[in-house]
């Protein structure tokens, strides 16, 4: 007969599991999905986020006379698309680690019973969350505008736009993760990024190209009608664009899980830089 005090401490060691082994992946979502809202949607950010959602198509709005498609899509193509949209996942996902590094709470969360590469997995898929339901609301309220400035064809086009924006958020939030991890100057990162692989690389009429995501968004986009009148952006190779997207989001993700995984982040030195 084993005496008590064995048989106590037997029982918990049988009971106790490996770190990773006893990890619910919906649960640790869940908790880091909560960090994620709660933190977004704090009384403090929340005026400057209301007014930063409706600020664009209410300037489209207000600057459109019914009918005029071009200047309507100047301003959800354009302005917001090409450029609004790519900053602001650059400023939510690019933010995600070196947010919690600054706040000196990276060494807290990296000892709970999560790997580093599954801590930076739930991180990007709870920011990846927060930015399409951003973008979806920004999304149907552009459509929303199309259709009191009696745009034809709004419809199809607001389908369109959807989807493409959808996947163009799933990229474009990757890649920001990577910028994040590689320097804590990342929205600079992100801007010589942009300048010289999406308007120089991704307007070179070669093969080349390919290595712009911009390039790829406008292949898909000029599946609406609309977009292909008047842009005169061709919708071939739609199927090969969509695998591009795809594939440099898998990519980026990964290489910004290796980084996570293998460089360490101080509070301190990030700190003096």
């Amino acid at each position: 007969m084993s005496s008590p005090g064995l048989e106590t401490k037997s029982s918990v060691a049988a009971g106790r599991t490996h770190p990773s082994d006893g990890v619910k992946w919906t649960s640790a979502l869940m908790g880091v999905w909560s960090l994620t809202w709660k933190n977004r949607l704090s009384l403090k950010r929340l005026p400057m986020l209301a007014a930063s959602l409706a600020l664009i198509p209410l300037l489209a709005y207000l600057t459109i006379d019914d009918g005029l498609v071009r200047p309507y899509l100047r301003w959800v193509i354009d302005f917001y698309f090409m450029l609004v949209l790519p900053l602001y996942c650059l400023s939510v996902c690019g933010a995600m680690i070196r947010d919690e590094v600054q706040a000196n709470t990276l060494g807290f969360l990296i000892t709970r019973p999560l790997t580093r590469a599954q801590l930076f997995s739930l991180k990007y898929v709870a920011h990846l969350i927060w930015l399409e339901i951003m973008g979806l609301a920004a999304g149907v309220l552009f459509i929303l505008v199309g259709m009191a400035q009696e745009i034809p064809g709004i419809a199809s086009f607001g389908a369109v736009f959807l989807g493409v924006q959808s996947l163009a958020i799933l990229s474009y939030a990757a890649l920001s993760a990577l910028l994040g991890l590689i320097h804590q100057r990342y929205m600079v990162l992100g801007l010589l990024y942009g300048f010289i692989i999406e308007v120089g690389i991704g307007h070179i009429p070669t093969n080349i190209n390919n290595l712009s995501l911009s390039r790829h968004i406008r292949t898909l986009l000029g599946n609406s009608d609309l977009v292909q009148e008047l842009y005169a952006w061709s919708p071939d190779k739609t199927g090969w664009s969509i695998l591009i997207m795809t594939g440099a989001a898998l990519f980026f993700f990964i290489v910004g899980a290796v980084i996570f995984s293998v460089r360490e982040f101080h509070h301190n030195e990030e700190m003096q830089k």
